[in-house]
């Protein structure tokens, strides 16, 4: 079994996943960031884009499907802005999502939530290997995405960046959450910084059933799994 990285995977991590770049490859600019100086900002935005670019206004409260033009700064002078649509949240189990992985006791009290998402950037400059700041959001609480760093988790890569992402190009992520069997995922919260409350994504949750003992056996192995639709709240 393949252990997951580090017991700190049981609260969460902020530490990077995976992701990958789904526009083919061409010449751009190299740069990793723009700088926070950008004249072209607009000065009514929580943080400085480039012309053009309005981001989504903080506390924002949007479905699954819905894009939103979100910004952060992940280091002083770096700020990186990207066009985010959270497209899906699956709630599963440890049985159905992580054959192979080795679960702790205390990982066995929670419940592994994958939230899937797209992100683009609308920035002037390339950007790449930066988690993007999504957590899963409960009423009260917010938690941060695991780290696969180490391993790949084929069944949900990460929320990273890839290593480099052009301006105009999109990549597809994938989050993990595991939140605490009293709690219940509301919703996918981007944190936009500061006192401002983040832009949120919910709607319906779409929860794999734990298989049975015939699937565990057969079905499983197939890549078969029944899947239902649950109305979150």
């Amino acid at each position: 079994a393949t252990a997951l990285v580090g017991s700190a995977l049981a609260v969460g991590s902020m530490a990077g996943c995976g992701g990958s770049d789904v526009g083919d490859d061409q010449d751009g600019p190299t740069a990793d960031s723009f700088s926070s100086d950008d004249p072209g900002a607009d000065p009514a935005d929580y943080l400085p884009v480039p012309a053009g670019v309005t981001l989504t206004e903080a506390g924002a409260e949007l479905g699954l499907g819905d894009q939103a033009t979100v910004a952060w700064r992940p280091r002083q002078d770096t700020v990186v802005a990207v066009d985010l649509v959270v497209e899906r949240i699956d709630r599963t189990t440890f049985e159905e999502s992580f054959d192979g992985w080795l679960v702790t006791p205390e990982m066995k009290g929670q419940v592994p939530y994958f939230v899937l998402a797209t992100a683009t950037n609308v920035g002037a400059h390339a950007v790449g290997d930066l988690l993007v700041p999504l957590y899963g959001a409960t009423s009260g609480r917010m938690y941060e995405p695991l780290d696969f760093r180490e391993e790949l988790f084929e069944p949900c890569p990460g929320g990273t960046l890839p290593e480099q992402l052009r301006p105009g190009r999109s990549t597809e992520l994938c989050f993990v959450y595991l939140l605490p069997k009293e709690q219940q995922l509301e919703a996918a919260a981007f944190d936009v910084g500061g006192e401002l409350s983040p832009v949120r994504w919910s709607g319906r949750i779409t929860a794999i059933e734990e298989p049975d003992n015939d699937r565990k056996k057969d079905g499983k192995q197939n890549g078969e799994g029944a899947q239902r639709d649950e109305q979150t709240g």
